[in-house]
């Protein structure tokens, strides 16, 4: 009785001791953080052992105890933020430009061309996309190949032009083997609504995946090929959430009615049939439990 005793009061005690140490720090724009109104698009590690969060007006890093904050003050965040990647390389790309005002609702911003700005560790290297080819208002994706090619997703709608419904866009490829950009248009994609893309992602096989706003392509032996429509697989919604699960499988969120998936090899769509009940016509984030099973809250 005394050995159960002491062993229930050594745990009590270090539960207490557990409890005390677990306590949240709470950081806010007087620790020298940006404003709480940024949108948060991603946070990494870097090799220099910082933390770096991405947010859409600028970045917040933190090393050894301390906040440093890179925004509109410098020539890195002239522009709204758009995209971010890290690539093979440890290079940091972020992606900027103009926000779409008719879009986005930024109707009172100052104006400015599309670019990237690259951080090679030491410094950054701005590059507007006029330098890549074309003139474009926002990088609003960004994607490294798994053979080290460079993608680039842009908005080739001026933040003015309220002409269509449907964002124009386009696609930058930086070739690791030359060097050189080349520059995807409409008339390259393999259907109408293609140019404006939502997401990338490449299969087993190398093959590069991209989901526009009302169609699903692939990029192989230096062309584009459509993913085309069968009874099982249908993509007349547009693609809004992807997720990749612990299987490498693709998942794609269509609101307000659809969920597209794809294995690698087959592909298949489900809806209301399928008994997926959406109550308020949003998906916002995937999950994967930890027996594999794939949770989706709306």
């Amino acid at each position: 009785m005394k050995s159960i005793l002491l062993t229930f009061v050594f745990f009590l005690a270090l539960s207490v001791h557990v409890t005390c140490q677990e306590k949240w720090t709470c950081y806010t724009d007087k620790s020298e953080l940006l404003m709480d109104n940024q949108i948060t698009l991603g946070v990494f590690d870097y090799i220099d052992g910082s933390l770096w969060i991405v947010t859409d007006r600028g970045i917040n890093t933190f090393k050894d105890g301390k906040w440093k904050t890179i925004s509109k003050k410098t020539d890195l965040i002239r522009n709204q933020i758009g995209s971010y990647l890290v690539d093979s390389q440890n290079r940091i790309w972020v992606g900027s430009g103009s926000p779409d005002m008719f879009f986005d609702g930024y109707a009172f911003r100052g104006l400015y061309e599309g670019g990237v700005v690259i951080y090679d560790g030491k410094e950054w290297k701005p590059r507007k996309t006029t330098d890549m080819g074309i003139k474009a208002a926002v990088v609003h994706k960004m994607f490294e190949q798994s053979n080290g090619d460079i993608w680039l997703g842009v908005s080739r709608s001026k933040p003015t032009e309220r002409t269509s419904l449907i964002p124009k866009g386009a696609l930058l490829r930086l070739s690791k083997k030359t060097g050189e950009w080349t520059v995807y248009k409409q008339e390259d994609m393999p259907c109408t609504d293609c140019q404006y893309v939502r997401g990338f992602y490449e299969d087993e096989n190398g093959r590069l995946f991209f989901y526009a706003r009302y169609g699903i392509y692939y990029f192989e032996n230096d062309s584009f090929h459509l993913v085309k429509k069968t009874e099982e697989f249908s993509h007349k919604w547009p693609v809004h959430f992807r997720f990749e699960d612990s299987n490498k499988n693709l998942w794609l969120a269509a609101p307000p009615t659809h969920i597209y998936n794809y294995d690698g090899q087959k592909r298949r769509s489900f809806n209301r049939k399928n008994g997926l009940s959406i109550k308020n016509g949003k998906h916002y984030v995937f999950v994967e439990t930890t027996d594999n099973k794939i949770s989706l809250t709306d």
